[in-house]
């Protein structure tokens, strides 16, 4: 369960500040201070992460090398008890490689969302829902059905 001295909104605006700083500026400074020792993120589609607060490095350089301009969207956060749901969209132009896809020049817009467990105060636990098919589309690695035929 959570801190008890952390309110919900106190993780919910956490959640917002991290991922706007990080994606948005590359500050990942006070990472260690949030994401626990033993921090697990889970996504789908995406290479797998070391636990702690490497993977979420780790997560933010590869979108930041990969989509030099990226911006994410903070939509809407929702919490409640230990937990903080996030929607968001996520725009770059893919101008460095991504998962061994060269870069191709062509702009993404993502719409992503992700829920964030809480325990000790940190984050402890992440599932994130990387629209991997349309970052695909977008950056032109793959082609819908009518168009491979």
């Amino acid at each position: 369960m959570a801190e008890p001295s952390q309110s919900v909104e106190d993780r919910k605006d956490l959640v917002r500040r991290i991922t706007e700083r990080a994606f948005n500026e590359g500050d990942l400074s006070g990472i260690d201070a949030h994401f626990a020792p033993d921090y697990v993120v889970n996504a789908p589609g995406l290479p797998d992460q070391p636990p702690g607060p490497e993977s979420f490095r780790q997560a933010v350089t590869l979108w930041r090398t990969a989509f030099p301009d990226v911006h994410v969207t903070v939509e809407d956060v929702a919490g409640e008890h230990d937990r903080v749901y996030c929607r968001f969209t996520t725009r770059g132009t893919h101008r460095g490689p991504l998962m061994g896809i060269e870069p191709t020049g062509l702009p993404i817009t993502v719409h992503e969302m992700s829920c964030h467990r809480f325990a000790g105060g940190k984050v402890v636990e992440s599932w994130i829902g990387d629209n991997v098919p349309r970052i695909l589309l977008d950056i032109g690695a793959l082609r819908p059905i009518e168009q491979a035929a």
